[in-house]
């Protein structure tokens, strides 16, 4: 823009030159006629001196309008040659604005060719980019349909295998049913027969102990001092020979129970040891072993512990509640027989839980109480499940509360020889395990 408007400032200066010269050189200056001079008659003839004047003034005057000729020419020259000058710089701004024009245009061009190719590019990228994405949705929802099929084909696979499970479990629960009545059908036979049989042995055994026939009547009888309380088992008075025979052992004794003794029917029982606890009369609370509590046989307590226990039933019902002495336990295991097991002289197979005794519950837990036959005194679990705690040290004199205590019945780890009526083992009198429990007794 400088450069057009500095060309059209040339172009005006030249045209005010050329007017300017117009101006200065006249053209009729150059052909006015000298002016002749003036003659009168009257006036006399000049002398040759003033003759001479005039033609100084006339020689000086074209002298003058010469130099004013000259002067005017080369102003007309310098401003024709400025005017030249003029033109030619305006030629040659006007060649340079056509060129810069020319130059933008092409420049122009070619950025509008470029971003043509830009936007083209872009085009075909973003199209490019387009079938990128269309290929992978498309890809995706194939994938999307197989894993669908797949998903599908699956559940109708676990559908079916679950239906024929089902179907299996139904079958094997009707045949578990059908298998279950008919062992209790037998269950039932069997504890008719058995029952008959107590029967028969607990009036073999009055028989040959009649103070016992007083007694009778009360067998096996269960009753409880309070809602919280053990269940009690009356027993028959009577003697036996306690120990085993055999020629180790040396001779036999004769031992006789003439008092009035109640035995617990069961071990105690969680349950009834967390009644204690609640009652502030058991300090401690043993852990389960992750079997439960309720009426699995309370374990881990001590010869200790059971002895508080004995103490809060007689404070609570104001009886007098005990552990059972050796004899007194082996009396009432021993029901009025002279076997190994109340049942006979071998360990029969589900008559007890020890480590071989046939039992589910066999080296792997104790069992609920009352899940065997009682004995023909009526008292569950004589024999294995857990050892229990009796009143006697082991040695023949007692020293204090921490000497060794006797543990009568064998456990459920144990062989099924250690459950036996005479056999018997001890503990200290604080020592607890997963093994060893009680019972309780009461007297009049």
């Amino acid at each position: 823009m400088r450069r057009i408007a500095l060309a059209l400032w040339i172009g005006l200066a030249a045209g005010v030159a050329l007017a300017e010269t117009a101006s200065i050189i006249d053209p009729t200056d150059a052909l006015e006629p000298s002016k002749p001079p003036r003659t009168s008659s009257a006036t006399p003839k000049p002398s040759a001196q003033s003759d001479a004047a005039p033609k100084r003034e006339r020689a000086e005057a074209e002298q003058r309008r010469r130099a004013k000729a000259q002067a005017r020419a080369r102003e007309a020259e310098r401003i024709a040659s400025e005017r030249k000058a003029a033109e030619r710089e305006s030629a040659r701004l006007r060649v340079l604005e056509q060129a810069r024009q020319e130059a933008a245009a092409r420049e122009a061009a070619a950025r509008k060719a470029a971003a043509t190719q830009a936007a083209q590019a872009a085009r075909a990228s973003a199209a490019k980019a387009a079938a990128a994405r269309l290929a992978a949705l498309r890809e995706a929802a194939a994938r999307e349909l197989a894993e669908r099929d797949a998903a599908a084909r699956e559940a109708a696979a676990r559908e079916k295998a679950m239906k024929e499970e089902a179907a299996r479990q139904l079958a094997a629960k009707e045949e578990a049913a059908k298998q279950a009545a008919a062992k209790e059908a037998a269950d039932r036979l069997i504890a008719a027969r058995e029952a008959a049989r107590r029967e028969g042995e607990i009036k073999r055994v009055a028989v040959r102990n009649p103070s016992m026939l007083k007694d009778l009547p009360s067998i096996g009888t269960a009753f409880r001092d309070c809602v919280r309380c053990p269940e009690l088992v009356w027993l028959p008075q009577g003697e036996f020979v306690m120990g085993e025979a055999s020629a180790a052992n040396g001779p036999r004794q004769i031992v006789a129970i003439r008092h009035r003794l109640a035995v617990g029917r069961f071990e105690v029982t969680f349950a009834e040891w967390d009644a204690c606890v609640a009652g502030g009369g058991c300090r401690r609370r043993p852990n389960d072993a992750g079997w439960g509590r309720g009426w699995q046989p309370v374990i881990n307590v001590s010869w200790t512990d059971a002895q508080q226990y004995a103490a809060w039933l007689s404070r609570s019902t104001g009886k007098r509640y005990r552990l059972l002495t050796e004899a007194e336990w082996e009396y009432a295991a021993r029901a009025g027989t002279d076997v190994r097991y109340w049942w006979g002289d071998q360990a029969s197979r589900g008559d007890a839980n020890c480590a071989e005794c046939g039992s589910k519950w066999d080296g792997r837990q104790a069992a609920p109480v009352g899940r065997f036959a009682p004995n023909p005194f009526g008292l569950h679990d004589m024999h294995g499940n857990v050892s229990e705690w009796v009143e006697d040290c082991y040695h023949e004199r007692c020293n204090g509360a921490s000497d060794t205590r006797v543990l009568r019945g064998g456990a459920w780890y144990g062989s099924a020889r250690s459950t036996r009526s005479t056999s018997r083992t001890s503990a200290a009198a604080d020592h607890a395990d997963n093994g060893i429990g009680f019972r309780v007794a009461r007297t009049e």
